[in-house]
């Protein structure tokens, strides 16, 4: 062989080397494609048999009540864990609005207990209240309510005191329901009246009602107050006052008559008797130490 054969096969030698690396390139792209396109394929596939399945309707109903039947077992449960736990027990009762009755004294009367079935107490609670106010002369009303998980609150209204009388050598509260009230403690309100004369009944119920409707700085000048009744007139009474006058009137129009007291007392020159007694609006006084009547200028007409 020459040295020319040798030359003319070295160039088509690198020829070839240089054209295979292409072929193997090419190769590898057409079979990436290849394996891509069979992923989309089934992708493609998976999608298609998701969105071509749908729920029939006897599996939709089936599911509908298998979701209730869990829902109801899983409400049994925690019921019947609620009852057996010391929540659905009365933990513990308090009393509030007392002023002057007997807090323990009101639990043992409602018949609430502590430890007792909480929701069977509290759905009882009209009878309760009833005993309350039947067995505490004081109470004029009570409610039970529930507070935090399982307190039950006795709220309470008292009836007020608006005086005091002496029976004897016992004194009794007058309690504005027009009821008496042994006195528990010798302790009183001086700031209340005394009353005289005064009996359970309708008499004391009208001066109860003429009362209330006073103004508190007028209340708290009044010493005592005597009941006059007679059989033709069950409501004429008589206010001994702190600054030594007195005051002669009904209970029926006594009332409206008192808002003018000051402004009649400053007039007075001296202290005497008031007296409101006649018709709706007629005022007359007189000093203690004559018995003529005069009409006190500018109070016959009150404005």
């Amino acid at each position: 062989m020459t040295d020319t054969d040798n030359n003319e096969k070295k160039p088509k030698q690198l020829l070839l080397t240089g054209q295979e690396p292409e072929d193997n390139l090419e190769a590898n792209q057409s079979e990436k494609e290849t394996n891509e396109t069979t992923e989309e394929a089934k992708k493609a596939s998976k999608l298609t048999f998701k969105m071509n399945y749908q729920q029939t309707a006897r599996e939709k109903e089936l599911f509908k009540r298998l979701s209730i039947i869990l829902s109801l077992l899983a409400l049994a449960i925690f019921i019947t864990l609620y009852f057996i736990s010391p929540f659905s027990k009365v933990g513990k009762i308090i009393v509030s609005g007392v002023e002057k009755s007997d807090a323990t004294e009101i639990v043992n009367s409602s018949q609430l207990k502590v430890g007792s079935s909480l929701w069977e107490q509290y759905f009882n609670k009209a009878d309760s209240t009833k005993q309350i106010v039947k067995k505490n002369p004081r109470v004029k009303e009570a409610k039970i309510n529930l507070k935090n998980l399982n307190t039950l609150q006795i709220k309470v209204a008292e009836f007020d005191t608006i005086g005091y009388v002496q029976k004897g050598k016992k004194k009794y509260e007058v309690l504005s329901n027009g009821k008496f009230l042994p006195l528990t403690t010798q302790e009183i309100n001086k700031d209340l009246p005394l009353l005289i004369n005064f009996e359970e009944g309708e008499n004391l119920t009208e001066f109860i009602n003429a009362y209330e409707q006073m103004d508190t700085s007028i209340k708290n000048k009044i010493e005592n107050i005597e009941s006059l009744a007679t059989k033709t007139n069950p409501f004429r009474i008589k206010f001994k006052m702190k600054d030594g006058n007195e005051v002669i009137g009904l209970s029926t129009t006594i009332a409206d008559k008192m808002a003018f007291y000051d402004k009649i007392s400053a007039e007075m020159k001296e202290k005497g008797v008031i007296d409101m007694e006649a018709g709706t609006s007629g005022v007359f006084s007189y000093p203690y130490k004559t018995e003529e009547t005069t009409q006190t200028e500018g109070t016959s007409q009150p404005e």
